[in-house]
């Protein structure tokens, strides 16, 4: 019998797209004719990677708080756990040192995966025809990363136990999954296509596709839908597939996912710094509110708390669900953001300076290697960041440095500048160990 609980996180899901839940095996058939369908994502037209092999692998360990550079080993076995058309490759191209297995249900997926890392010159990567559902890994990974799969699975809670019990006992799980307050109109426009097309029991992508099309070209009405559904009328095929015909969708808040990592014998470790909360500056989870007993109150609250009121005020305009994991039967403790912060502001650090080079998509839907090579990543724009990393010469700890720029070291600020000049979403920083 469910706890009451259970059964309130379970009516939350009412707004999902579910209609096509079936038993795990049928749902997983399901995904791989979709995504044999509509290949996801569309191929970039083009990739980067760093002169340094292990340049990833530092910034990883410091999106995790580690200024030793010690939690991801220097020689990692790297899961890709639902790995679509190029996750894996990309993973194997900027962790040239690792073994990296790329996981996925779609045929069509995997065979483009594999024509891009055989462009790439990636032979760190093996590609297997799998569902995570049915895998026996047990304790093999250093990393798995997992983005944007769970949430299409019929039960995501016995999906994620499998990406756990493949974690080792040390091991860090990268996992995303849809926000609740991102999917209102998406799960409802899934759910009016299928109703409109009559494929609420069997699937027919092709009169999905054709009514979902016609709707973007002229689409009934006025409101927010309207404007939301606009912004698909240039977007390649597998886009609006993706974000508009998902047959199968759950979506959480940071109560929710924390409720079921939990379940699994997982915990939170940190956000992370990802690309699309970049590009919309959403980068913390944290807030800055301007009454001070109302500042102290949040900050005095444990990060999930925090996060999850984050998740509250800001609904859509919220970050990705997007976060580092660790097995709560692990060796390490976890840490605060405030102690990460703390051990921030103690580091010693110097700038970043590597080469990068890319890889063009050609004519024949081939990558192939620009012969020039640019210097990365430069300095950050923001003028006071700047300042940071012109100061950052090895010799001074951070704490010192904002000390001598007068910037005032309180959590906002410090998280804020951690985030923004020493990880992934701004590797300008490499401690020094």
């Amino acid at each position: 019998m469910k706890s009451v609980k259970e059964e309130a996180i379970i009516t939350d899901q009412i707004d999902d797209n579910l209609t096509l839940v079936d038993a795990p095996e049928a749902v997983d058939q399901i995904n791989g004719s979709f995504y044999n369908r509509f290949p996801f994502p569309w191929r970039p037209k083009s990739l980067d990677c760093t002169s340094d092999p292990d340049f990833a692998r530092v910034m990883l360990n410091q999106n995790l708080g580690d200024w030793t550079h010690q939690t991801v080993p220097l020689q990692p076995r790297i899961w890709v756990a639902g790995c679509g058309t190029n996750q894996a490759a990309i993973t194997a191209l900027n962790y040239p040192t690792a073994s990296v297995r790329g996981s996925d249900i779609s045929p069509a997926s995997l065979e483009l995966c594999g024509s891009t890392a055989r462009d790439l010159g990636c032979t760190n990567l093996e590609l297997r025809r799998e569902s995570i559902n049915d895998v026996t890994y047990d304790q093999e990974f250093d990393y798995v990363i997992c983005t944007g799969v769970i949430h299409h699975n019929a039960d995501p809670q016995a999906t994620l136990k499998k990406l756990m019990k493949a974690l080792k006992p040390a091991g860090v799980l990268e996992l995303m999954v849809y926000n609740r307050y991102h999917r209102i109109l998406t799960s409802a426009f899934q759910k009016a296509v299928r109703l409109l097309a009559g494929t609420e029991s069997a699937v027919d992508f092709q009169k999905e596709l054709s009514f979902t099309q016609a709707l973007i070209e002229d689409f009934p009405g006025k409101g927010i839908m309207v404007q939301f559904v606009n912004n698909f009328k240039q977007a390649p095929e597998a886009q609006i597939a993706d974000s508009l015909m998902q047959p199968v969708e759950n979506s959480y808040t940071v109560e929710v996912l924390e409720e079921m990592a939990n379940r699994c014998g997982l915990e939170f470790r940190t956000p992370s710094p990802n690309a699309w909360d970049r590009g919309a500056d959403h980068l913390t989870w944290n807030l800055r509110f301007r009454q001070p007993e109302i500042q102290q109150a949040y900050e005095k609250l444990p990060d999930a708390r925090r996060w999850q009121i984050t998740n509250l005020l800001l609904c859509e305009a919220s970050p990705h669900l997007w976060f580092y994991l660790k097995r709560t039967d692990g060796p390490l403790r976890r840490k605060s953001e405030q102690q990460i912060c703390d051990s921030f502001l103690e580091t010693r650090f110097k700038r970043n300076a590597v080469s990068r080079r890319s890889y063009v998509l050609n004519n024949e839907n081939k990558y192939s290697q620009v012969r020039s090579t640019l210097s990365y990543p430069g300095l950050p724009a923001n003028p006071e960041m700047r300042r940071i990393v012109e100061a950052a010469a090895g010799g001074t700890p951070m704490s010192q440095i904002l000390e001598s720029l007068r910037i005032t070291p309180d959590f906002d600020t410090v998280n804020n500048l951690r985030v923004r000049l020493t990880t992934s979403a701004g590797p300008f920083l490499r401690s020094i160990t």
